[in-house]
């Protein structure tokens, strides 16, 4: 009889210890599942804080280029530049990183001549042979012939290389096309992509505002020397000083970046491009957003701030 007992309360032991098991691990997965729900519900939040500041600081920056020169620089100090210069933008309580670029010095994808290309794709420092094949193909791209150019792509060339599609033969439609060129790679497309447009862009970009790859490509330069040359009329520009003769500011079509601030290590970003409309309702219009993370280190130019708006 004793043995009998002692085996009941070893079996009614190890019941208590499964139960117990058992709440313990629900108990986990229900805090891990609210944790969870939480984290999630915080990244809508703050992702749609985000879009909502994004679409404040597009109205903003129109606004502010809609403005006369003589009239921002009494109210704000300065007329910004689309220069592709970091400026923080204080507004609800958060400070956005804004940078403007003026998409007219760009080269237009769709108009870009094939040996303009190549020696921007030199520039960006792809070897000759490489240059002329990829600059063939982009242009074989969206040509509407069937006819390759001298080490360009076409339709066989593309199923032989095991593509399903071949070449387009239409005009660009969005730079991300770029990605389906033959001989396209992901670190060509990202030293290419920030130079070209299908929108705004033109086949002779205006210098002014142009980046140091396009600058070098329309004057013969090596990079290093399109970089000296715009450190050099930056410092011809004096921040602060008045004058009578109005300053070119670029348009009507403007690349804005928008970034937020860090937080685990990454940054939401947001990129629109717009184009100004004056008089008319409304006075701008959005042509594209694209968003996302930026979880790489600021550049320099991207780190380092030139103006505070509040």
């Amino acid at each position: 009889m004793m043995t009998g007992r002692r085996y009941q309360r070893g079996i009614a032991l190890m019941l208590v210890m499964w139960v117990l098991t058992l709440l313990t691990v629900m108990a986990v997965s229900l805090t891990v599942s609210r944790r969870t729900e939480v984290a999630l519900a915080d990244n809508h939040v703050e992702s749609a804080r985000f879009r909502t500041l994004a679409e404040a600081a597009i109205a903003y920056t129109a606004l502010h280029y809609m403005t006369p020169e003589a009239q921002v620089d009494a109210e704000q100090g300065t007329a910004w530049l689309p220069d592709g210069r970091s400026r923080i933008w204080s507004f609800a309580g958060s400070e956005l990183t804004l940078r403007v670029f003026n998409e007219s010095s760009r080269y237009d994808l769709n108009q870009i001549r094939p040996e303009s290309l190549r020696t921007l794709l030199e520039v960006l420092g792809l070897l000759p042979e490489e240059a002329d094949a990829l600059a063939a193909a982009i242009v074989d791209w969206r040509d509407e012939d069937d006819l390759a150019l001298l080490n360009g792509a076409e339709d066989a060339d593309y199923a032989e290389a095991g593509r399903a599609l071949g070449a387009k033969d239409a005009a660009y439609e969005a730079v991300e096309e770029l990605r389906q060129v033959l001989g396209m790679t992901p670190e060509r497309y990202r030293l290419l992509a920030p130079e070209v447009s299908v929108q705004g862009g033109s086949s002779q970009p205006v210098e002014r505002f142009a980046s140091p790859a396009v600058l070098a490509t329309l004057k013969g330069l090596t990079l290093e020397e399109a970089r000296e040359e715009i450190a050099e009329r930056d410092r011809a520009e004096v921040s602060g000083t008045t004058s009578t003769t109005l300053i070119e500011r670029g348009g009507p079509v403007y690349r804005l970046q928008v970034t937020g601030p860090r937080s685990s290590g990454a940054a939401r970003r947001m990129e629109a491009l717009f184009q100004l409309a004056p008089g008319q309702q409304p006075p701008y219009q959005v042509l594209w957003r694209r968003q996302g993370l930026v979880t790489e280190p600021l550049s320099d130019s991207e780190s380092e701030t030139d103006d505070d708006v509040h």
